[in-house]
């Protein structure tokens, strides 16, 4: 009689160490092809889709449709299109997609009469400019006559033969980030319409320390910009009384001399 296992009758023996796996079945095959497949047709869309944007990009620089032939200015009439183009740094035969626009406006801006400007392509052989102008607001004396001065306090043309009727900014040193040119062009701005209009001279002696001198010899001893909103309204009603010094600078206390 034949021995049987001590695991007992009808019991598959464990399969030995070392011993192969059973054979691949069909449904593992097409599992694995399908992967195999897939993974193909995803590297082929990538390689055609690098190609285009190569290949097109390549177009974009070398053929001459798309090489810059025109910049559009868009400016105030103050401003010299023909300045504005040349600080461009723009050259003929320049490919549009290979322009710079940040360099582009930084070229721009350092034209004088320019506060800002917006660059941008437009297909296929275009440069759009859309330039800013300064505004003057106030006077400068220079050695070489007045100049104009924006909000901003840069100095950055000089006035025609003919200046505006603008005050004249007075400071030891006009020019942005000054503490008192600031506080000169602060309180300026402050200034009901119809008070600024009767300012002749801001002399800002210092960041806390600014008068107005006003048509018909009065004074206004304004002080520092703060709290210039109160001290503007209190201004307007002082001026409607006579005086030759009208002092706002502690503007819940005003006084006027006469």
């Amino acid at each position: 009689m034949t021995a049987r296992s001590g695991r007992g009758a009808g019991l598959v023996a464990d399969r030995p160490v070392g011993a192969s796996r059973p054979p691949m079945r069909p449904a593992d095959d097409r599992a694995r092809y399908r992967r195999r497949r897939l993974l193909a047709l995803v590297l082929l869309v990538v390689t055609a889709v690098l190609g285009v944007i190569f290949g097109g990009r390549a177009m974009l620089l070398h053929v001459a449709k798309f090489q810059v032939a025109s910049i559009e200015v868009q400016a105030p009439p103050e401003v010299n299109a023909d300045v504005v183009r040349a600080a461009t740094g723009i050259h003929a035969g320049t490919a549009l997609l290979a322009v710079d626009l940040d360099e582009v406006q930084r070229g721009v801006g350092t034209v004088p009469q320019v506060a800002s400007v917006v660059a941008s392509r437009h297909w296929p052989d275009t440069v759009r400019l859309e330039v800013t102008g300064r505004t003057p607001v106030a006077l400068t004396d220079s050695a070489n006559g007045p100049w104009l001065v924006d909000s901003t306090g840069t100095v950055y043309q000089a006035a025609p033969k003919s200046p505006p009727p603008l005050p004249k900014l007075v400071a030891d040193r006009v020019a942005p980030g000054d503490a008192a040119t600031t506080s000169g062009l602060a309180v300026l701005a402050s200034l009901a319409p119809e008070v600024r209009q009767k300012v002749q001279v801001v002399e800002a002696d210092g960041p806390s320390d600014v008068t107005l001198k006003l048509v018909g010899g009065k004074q206004v001893k304004w002080g520092s910009p703060d709290d210039s909103a109160r001290k503007a309204a209190v201004l307007v009603v002082l001026l409607s009384q006579h005086g030759s010094l009208y002092d706002v600078s502690a503007p819940d206390l005003p006084t006027i001399r006469r």
